[in-house]
């Protein structure tokens, strides 16, 4: 069984992001009730996750973990005696390969360190007292406990090699991340996180607390404290590929009017969607579609969209695509966000994807909330 039918196995029977009504998500939020600390806050963002999980799906992955963690725990704990002083880092950070995503006040005030991020993992003594607080929490969710712990470990490990001050990481939509938070707080250490994808009222996100939490703007900072993350950590930070220098990426090659950025498709939504640009022509303007790097059927878009037309993202890169339009076209994608944020103009479609649309304004979608240009309205 490889990656990816594993992959499809765990995640069989799950909710997706437009599954679950708003009002059904905030009904469960708010029966939660607040939380009592940090460890709190991780267990009710467990259960917000578990609220798009079918419960005999939860119920397996708890006899599994209840099998599991005595072994993991002694194993973690035997190669704990074995872990030596490494090099001094004062403030590491996640390994994403997304350097553009860090704000640059984080790097100018922390100076972060990739090179030591998740190398080991392993227990200290100490460690064990930390462990058994989570089981007397969450005694009949072993699950909850065994990720947390995995997620421990990985800590652990880099703050006893390395003695940090600060920890960074992106992850935000990890209900161990409050619990990270609080094993920080064990060594003195802050605990930050930086936003790097779009976010929505989706309880997925719910509760979290980190001591500093970068985010685009003020506007993400109040979506995520009517989850109920704690409310003073936000700070308002907008990285290097959110705020894009568009003057200097000027080419005329990669130009056209409008660009829609397209991401997995059927052959009705392709259809529907070359038909709906269909106006940019008729005004004597130029249309590119772009195809997203691993979702889009090419087959499909080269059936419906002329070669030219097609901005393929193996020769223009996504800045030099964004700085190089005057309207950025698609639905629920960062790259929308990156061109506002840019300064450029916005057109959410409402035509191909009207469900979704009206799904994504009861969810506080940024763009939808900012009163922009639709597709039906720029061909009325």
């Amino acid at each position: 069984m490889n990656y990816f039918k594993i992959l499809r196995f765990l995640q069989k029977g799950d909710k997706g992001l437009f599954d679950i009504p708003v009002e059904e998500q905030r009904q469960y939020l708010n029966s939660l009730g607040e939380p009592q600390d940090d460890i709190d806050r991780s267990y009710k963002q467990y259960l917000c996750q578990n609220f798009f999980v079918p419960i005999w799906k939860v119920c397996m992955f708890n006899v599994a973990a209840a099998l599991v963690v005595p072994l993991v725990v002694l194993f973690y704990i035997f190669k704990g005696l074995f872990v030596r002083k490494g090099e001094p880092v004062n403030a590491i950070i996640e390994k994403k390969g997304m350097e553009v995503v860090i704000p640059a006040v984080v790097k100018d005030k922390y100076q972060p360190d990739s090179r030591f991020w998740n190398e080991s993992s392993s227990m200290s003594l100490r460690d064990i007292g930390f462990f058994l607080k989570l089981v007397a929490r969450s005694p009949h969710h072993p699950y909850f406990v065994l990720k947390a712990m995995m997620n421990v470990v990985r800590y652990s490990d880099m703050i006893r090699q390395h003695s940090p001050s600060v920890m960074i990481e992106f992850g935000e939509f990890s209900f161990s991340s409050s619990i990270l938070t609080a094993y920080c707080h064990r060594y003195g250490i802050k605990h930050v996180d930086i936003m790097h994808g779009e976010k929505l009222w989706f309880i997925r996100d719910a509760y979290f607390h980190y001591d500093e939490c970068y985010v685009w703007d003020e506007y993400y900072a109040n979506l995520f404290r009517s989850l109920k993350a704690e409310p003073t950590q936000f700070r308002v930070a907008l990285p290097p590929s959110m705020q894009i220098d568009t003057d200097t990426h000027i080419n005329p090659d990669a130009y056209a009017d409008y660009k829609y950025y397209l991401a997995l498709y059927s052959e009705a939504q392709i259809a529907s969607i070359v038909r709906s640009m269909g106006f940019v022509k008729q005004e004597g303007k130029t249309v590119k579609y772009r195809p997203h790097p691993r979702y889009s059927d090419m087959e499909l878009l080269r059936k419906y969209v002329a070669e030219d037309e097609i901005e393929y993202p193996s020769k223009v890169g996504i800045i030099d695509s964004i700085s190089n339009l005057e309207y950025a076209v698609g639905s629920y994608t960062t790259v929308l966000s990156q061109a506002f944020f840019s300064g450029k103009h916005v057109v959410l479609d409402d035509m191909t994807y009207h469900q979704q649309y009206e799904d994504l304004k009861k969810m506080r979608y940024i763009l939808a909330s900012e009163n922009l240009n639709t597709l039906s309205k720029r061909q009325a």
